[in-house]
């Protein structure tokens, strides 16, 4: 947060300034009101502090000034001053102050409340440009793709899509796309009411909302998920209805991770094509080390760019395995995520929890939700939320802790 204050007296910016500083914001100053709206411009502040009574004029008519200029009229202002008669207070909002803090005050007070105004000058600038941005495609979709099974791919669908929903409180939904015999709903312990099944004989033209909400099943974790069928289903007539959910759900929620085949079939290729990021996951041993040249030169072929697919080497047991630098030399590019051997993660998928909710200082639990973080829309990381979730606050000091 960049703040910037005009008083006259220069003792309340040396009080400021330490506390500011601590907390990793920026303080400008400036004694007198022409000499702050020379300043002010090349400062460039989220956040304006006036005394009403300045040496040259009055802080009423600097904020009048800089309304004036488009560039500072929704830049909010707090007025701190001695002034504490009501007719005085009722002014300052009536010119559109944002605050009123009479003197004396605690710095760490008006530290804070300098950023939450701060914050939500924020959220105002991103609801104006969502509001001129004409686009659906605002989720996130994240496709979990090995050619193998049993490297972990439905647990880190599972697991990560937690962590999205935990990290940012938005909603996000896991697709169980592995039409033969998916395993989302086992892994959660959960019943679904509805699967894949119920919409498979349904052209795209009649898939309507109200058989897409009925797809949806909730786990006790809040967990939203689509269950594969009980039985399988031809997947080369279900692409298109599938495409229809897959653009409805998109207009529904802020993440979507998508369990994915494995292979390159209809609808893997769908999910592969839709989505924003491929996290492909294999193990350290040579049967995934084949799958994953494999699908790599696949990925290549498909024209998908490098940064679009994220490796991500699964510890799945502790049994002598390749080594890192073997298998980045067999694909011929780094490891992005390294998840070591955790047992709890059988513990937690055969109690139907998840690991993520069941012990978030796992190292695993740890690794995926920064990793949940990383793969978000730089425009929520860019905008601390209005009300921090324990996640956030998780990852965010773990960020903090690496600079």
């Amino acid at each position: 947060m960049r703040a910037f204050l005009i008083d006259d007296e220069k003792m309340y910016f040396k009080m400021l300034h330490p506390v500011m500083e601590k907390a990793g914001h920026t303080l400008g100053y400036a004694q007198t009101g022409e000499e702050g709206l020379a300043k002010i411009g090349a400062f460039d502040p989220d956040v304006i502090v006036l005394d009403i009574r300045l040496g040259d004029t009055t802080g009423f008519e600097v904020l009048e000034r800089l309304h004036g200029d488009v560039h500072f009229r929704h830049v909010p202002v707090i007025f701190v001053t001695s002034y504490d008669e009501l007719e005085t207070k009722l002014k300052a909002f009536s010119l559109g102050a944002e605050d009123y803090v009479t003197k004396p005050f605690k710095p760490q007070e008006l530290v804070a409340r300098m950023e939450i105004l701060a914050r939500r000058r924020e959220y105002m600038k991103v609801a104006e440009d969502v509001a001129t941005t004409v686009s659906a495609d605002t989720s996130t979709i994240v496709a979990v793709h090995s050619l193998r099974g049993g490297v972990g791919c439905t647990s880190m669908a599972i697991n990560l899509a937690l962590a999205y929903n935990q990290i940012w409180n938005r909603s996000s939904i896991v697709l169980d796309t592995v039409l033969t015999a998916g395993q989302v709903a086992m892994y959660l312990n959960s019943s679904p009411k509805s699967t894949w099944e119920d919409v498979s004989d349904r052209s795209a033209a009649e898939v309507d909302n109200d058989m897409i909400q009925r797809l949806i099943s909730q786990h006790k974790s809040g967990l939203s998920y689509v269950a594969a069928p009980r039985f399988p289903i031809p997947s080369e007539k279900f692409v298109d209805t599938f495409s229809v959910v897959l653009t409805e759900f998109r207009k529904q929620n802020d993440f979507i991770v998508i369990d994915t085949p494995h292979d390159f079939s209809d609808i893997a290729i769908k999910a592969l094509d839709s989505a924003d990021h491929i996290l492909f996951v294999m193990a350290p041993e040579m049967g995934s080390l084949r799958a994953a040249l494999c699908a790599l030169r696949t990925y290549d072929t498909l024209g998908y760019p490098p940064e679009k697919v994220t490796v991500i080497l699964n510890h799945i047991n502790q049994a002598a395995s390749l080594k890192n630098a073997q298998i980045e030399k067999a694909i011929g590019r780094q490891i992005d995520i390294d998840l070591p051997y955790t047992q709890e993660v059988n513990q937690a998928i055969n109690l139907g929890e998840p690991f993520i909710s069941a012990n978030v200082n796992l190292p695993i639990s740890i690794q995926l939700e920064d990793s949940a973080y990383g793969l978000s829309r730089e425009t929520l990381k860019n905008l601390p939320p209005m009300i921090r979730t324990p996640a956030w606050n998780r990852v965010n000091k773990r960020l903090k802790a690496q600079k």
